[in-house]
C-alpha cells in the first residue's frame, strides 16, 4: 500500500499529450495550433487499438485463432531472441514506445517490473498513465499471455509443442501482473472516489 501512495501521488499529468504520443505517427496533423486526428485515418487507428487488445490464442465455438504476434513467436527464431532478451532495458522499452509497438513495449516495462523497486514504481506509474487512455488490465493480460506462453526463460519447445520448464518463474511473472493489476485497480477507485467528492 506504501508504494500505492507514493505512486498515485505522483501519476503525470497530461492525458491528451500522452495520447497524441502513442497514436501513430502519421494520424497526427496540425490545425489552428491544436493536434487533430484526421478521421480519414480512422481504420489505421482501429487496426492498431485491435493490435494492443489481441489476444494471443482465442478459442470461438469448434476453432481456434492463434495471433500473428504468436505465430511469429512461434516460427521465427532471431525475432523469439530478440523479444526475450538475456537482459530487459529501459532503452528497448522506450524504443518500442516511440515505434508506437506499446504491446511489445509492456513486455518489457513487465519484465523491468521484476527487477527492483525503482523499476516498480516507474513501470506502475506508466502503465497508470496509460490507463487514462485504454483498459489497461484488458491490455496487460493479453500481452502478457501473448508474451509468456513463449519465453525461452519459462520454457522450451519440442516436437512443436513449449514445455514449461520453469514454473516457478511463470509464476513470479504472474505474480507481477496480478501486483500491477492491484495497483490500477486501487487507482481507479481512489480517482473514482476524487471525483465523486
Amino acid at each position: 500500500m506504501k508504494l500505492f501512495r507514493k505512486i498515485t501521488g505522483s501519476i503525470l499529468a497530461g492525458g491528451v499529450m500522452i495520447f497524441l504520443s502513442v497514436l501513430p505517427k502519421d494520424l497526427i496533423a496540425q490545425g489552428n495550433s491544436q493536434p487533430v486526428v484526421r478521421l480519414a485515418e480512422d481504420s489505421v487507428i482501429l487496426a492498431w487499438l485491435e493490435n494492443l487488445n489481441e489476444e494471443s490464442v482465442s478459442v470461438t465455438g469448434d476453432s481456434v485463432k492463434v495471433s500473428a504476434e504468436t505465430t511469429r513467436l512461434l516460427t521465427d527464431e532471431p525475432y523469439r531472441q530478440f523479444m526475450y532478451p538475456k537482459t530487459y532495458t529501459w532503452e528497448m522499452a522506450v524504443y518500442f514506445i516511440q515505434k508506437q509497438d506499446l504491446k511489445r513495449a509492456f513486455w518489457f516495462l513487465m519484465n523491468l517490473y521484476l527487477t527492483n523497486e525503482k523499476n516498480k514504481d516507474i513501470v506502475v506509474k506508466s502503465f497508470m498513465t496509460y490507463d487514462k487512455l485504454f483498459r489497461m488490465d484488458k491490455v496487460l493480460t493479453n500481452t502478457f499471455y501473448a508474451y509468456v506462453l513463449t519465453d525461452p526463460e519459462i520454457g522450451s519447445f519440442a516436437d512443436g509443442h513449449f514445455n514449461v520448464t520453469a514454473p516457478h518463474i511463470m509464476e513470479k511473472k504472474l505474480n507481477a501482473l496480478k501486483e500491477v493489476l492491484f495497483y490500477l485497480d486501487e487507482y481507479r477507485h481512489k480517482e473514482e472516489k476524487d471525483k465523486s467528492k
